[in-house]
């Protein structure tokens, strides 16, 4: 009688050590809390990237990306005319400028000038403050004039060679710095240049004229501030 009692008050493992289904027990709940820590860790990082992300779109302005877009329409080039060293030319430009917030822009800066290859044609011209609509795109016009710029004579023969095949490449630089937001308290200030490159502007053989030929050209972002 007491060795039967003896042997059933034993551990069924024997020798006094739990069983391999008290450790697998024992397994299964640190394995279901690890779980539980796991989901609610990825729980919270997508609650937060959710609120990253709407904060993003309700404020374009956060962030260096899409701050506007610019492109060329038109170039309509009259009066030119070169020498062994020098450059004169009137160059007329419309460019559209994009808005892509939601938010108006003021842009009271607005320079621009205009290059073959490397080399500066024209004065710095200032186009008067204007003023875009969230989402929209607005047009402008400027006037480039080359008063008998100097110029290397290599960029001149250069020049002279495309322009005796009928056409010429020329880019324009552009500097604009802006306010976003219509509240004063609250508006920011940016800056941007951007480059307008491969422009073929067809000239006549007959006067000193040319246009741009073919689609508008889109403008490339180079510096945000």
């Amino acid at each position: 009688m007491d060795k039967s009692v003896s042997k059933s008050s034993q551990p069924s493992g024997g020798n006094g050590f739990p069983t391999s289904s008290s450790n697998g027990r024992k397994l299964n709940k640190k394995l279901v809390y690890l779980c539980s820590i796991v989901m609610a860790v990825l729980f919270f990082l997508g609650i937060a990237a959710f609120v990253f992300l709407f904060l993003l779109h309700k404020n374009p302005k956060a962030t260096n990306k899409n701050i506007a877009s610019f492109r060329v329409d038109s170039i309509f080039v009259s009066r030119f005319k070169l020498s062994s060293s020098k450059i004169t030319a009137s160059w007329d430009i419309r460019l559209s400028v994009q808005n892509p917030s939601t938010a108006s822009v003021s842009y009271q800066t607005f320079y621009t000038w205009i290059q073959y290859k490397q080399e500066r044609l024209s004065n710095v011209t200032n186009i008067a403050p204007f003023q875009v609509r969230g989402n929209n795109w607005t047009a402008e016009n400027g006037k480039l004039v080359a008063k008998s710029v100097r110029a290397d004579e290599k960029v001149i023969e250069d020049m002279a060679t495309e322009m005796a095949n009928g056409s010429v490449n020329f880019n324009i630089g552009l500097y604009a710095g802006f306010w976003i937001g219509n509240e004063e308290a609250k508006r920011v200030w940016r800056a941007v240049e951007a480059h307008c490159s491969d422009l073929k502007i067809g000239f006549s053989s007959k006067d000193n004229m040319g246009k741009l030929i073919g689609e508008p050209i889109e403008c490339i972002l180079t510096k945000t501030w």
